[in-house]
């Protein structure tokens, strides 16, 4: 068992006896990470929101009923996102009279980071697709198809290297300000 584990063992006895601070940092601790999840598959801010509350109820729940016990076989981060996928997956019903199961289904640190993996990949291709035709080709070039600033140069009908490093500065600037936007 990973040492995260170990520690997410002793938080949920916190959680079990009722302690309100513990309460609190988890709350704090997994919301920006739980909603940043599901907004980047192209769930609206205050629906994941929502979710998230109603992801923590259900926690909350399972825990006090004894359907979440140690030895976990996952990190509690990953319990509470697993939640909301189910609640996302069953969005046409109102979640509110559900009162389905959800089980405790372990996934391994290795399924946390490829997720995490196809998470940013899904991101890196809707700022591409929003940069445009010039600077997604630059990008594509270099990062997948590993050309080098000479080829590149070529390849864009640039006329040098500096230029096309120039304009893959140009074009990460652009991707950073959509990030932030």
């Amino acid at each position: 068992m990973s040492e995260s584990y170990s520690e997410d063992n002793a938080l949920l006895e916190q959680l079990r006896s009722g302690d309100q601070n513990a309460w609190r940092n988890l709350y704090e601790e997994v919301r920006s990470p739980f909603r940043l999840y599901f907004i980047r598959y192209g769930t609206a801010p205050e629906v994941a929101t929502k979710m998230f509350q109603e992801a923590m109820v259900i926690l909350n729940r399972n825990i006090r009923t004894g359907k979440l016990q140690a030895p976990l076989k996952s990190a509690l981060r990953t319990y509470i996102i697993g939640i909301g996928r189910v609640l996302l997956m069953r969005k046409g019903t109102d979640t509110q009279q559900w009162e389905g199961e959800i089980p405790e289904i372990p996934i391994l640190p290795e399924v946390e980071d490829q997720q995490e993996r196809k998470a940013k990949a899904q991101l890196a291709r809707q700022l591409l697709d929003r940069l445009g035709s010039p600077c997604r080709e630059l990008l594509e070039l270099f990062y997948l198809k590993n050309y080098v600033m000479e080829a590149i140069a070529r390849e864009l009908d640039l006329p040098s290297p500096g230029a096309a490093r120039r304009r893959k500065h140009d074009c990460l600037r652009k991707m950073r300000e959509l990030m932030t936007a």
